[in-house]
């Protein structure tokens, strides 16, 4: 049986030049001090790279409001609560909303960035508010071949690395 295993090396990475600025735009877009909503659980490592982002951004001290860390994760279980409460507490301030995803072996690594909001665990046919004015999502696996469960951390850690350090830069 072969080994069919990969490294964090051999993930694809998107052209540099063209991702930090979609970045920039993107992040530039939501104006000064944004609220980051990183969502997932750090019970399962596919679904940790929300607060596991989080946990970067506010241990470097990110300029911005950031909810969902590992040691408070926003969840399926506290979503609309967290929504609420952004709401009620900064209504003036635009969303970043960051969450992991499941899609094909070949885009496991992709780093997206997009206008617009995210629904959290659609993939599992939850029906969780859509959030997000812009949304981070990184592929971390395809359920066919891995379930999230049993997504290496290694993988899920490089992917949000990459995440907070281009979210760090570009709101300094």
């Amino acid at each position: 049986m072969p080994f069919n295993d990969f490294s964090v090396s051999e993930l694809p990475i998107p052209q540099e030049e063209k991702c930090d600025f979609e970045f920039e735009c993107a992040l530039l877009s939501l104006g000064e001090r944004p609220v980051v909503l990183c969502i997932g659980s750090d019970r399962v490592t596919g679904d940790c790279l929300g607060p596991m982002v989080g946990q970067m951004l506010v241990e470097k001290n990110a300029n911005a409001f950031v909810y969902g860390t590992l040691a408070r994760p926003v969840t399926a279980l506290n979503l609309h609560e967290a929504v609420k409460h952004i709401q009620d507490t900064h209504s003036d301030k635009k969303v970043l909303a960051i969450d992991s995803s499941v899609g094909r072996f070949c885009d496991i690594g992709k780093i997206r960035i997009a206008f617009g909001s995210i629904a959290p665990g659609s993939a599992d046919g939850k029906k969780l508010p859509k959030v997000g004015d812009v949304s981070i999502t990184a592929t971390v696996t395809d359920p066919k071949k891995t379930p999230l469960s049993a997504v290496r951390l290694g993988t899920v850690y490089a992917l949000a690395n990459r995440i907070a350090s281009r979210i760090i830069k570009c709101l300094q």
